[in-house]
């Protein structure tokens, strides 16, 4: 969370008005636009952690993580071919969404 203008210069820290507006609602347009992560994730918690598997619970983190995308690629380019054109990830999800919605 964003500290306050008067918890800031408590702290010794002294910001004008104008650039700590700036960057206050800079702060909220991005954790509206990119949903700044607020709780630690699975990759965080394995970079936090310090011992000697480090690096193959990373690889394991990435193989996974390039399996899940695999398995969204192969019936979008399968939905592509049929169609006659690409579809982006964004509407595909919007599309899979509303079908499961529907389905379910």
């Amino acid at each position: 969370e964003l500290r306050t203008n008067q918890e800031l210069r408590q702290q010794g820290m002294k910001i004008e008005w104008w650039p700590y507006l700036q960057l206050k609602m800079r702060y909220k347009k991005d954790i509206e636009e990119f949903g700044i992560e607020v709780k630690p994730n699975q990759l965080d918690k394995i970079l936090e952690e310090t011992d000697e598997k480090l690096i193959s619970k990373l690889y394991n983190y990435l193989l996974e993580f390039e399996m899940a995308e695999e398995l969204v690629k192969d019936p979008m380019i399968a939905w592509a071919e049929n169609v006659g054109h690409n579809i982006n990830l964004e509407d595909w999800e919007k599309v899979w969404k509303q079908n499961y919605k529907i389905t379910k």
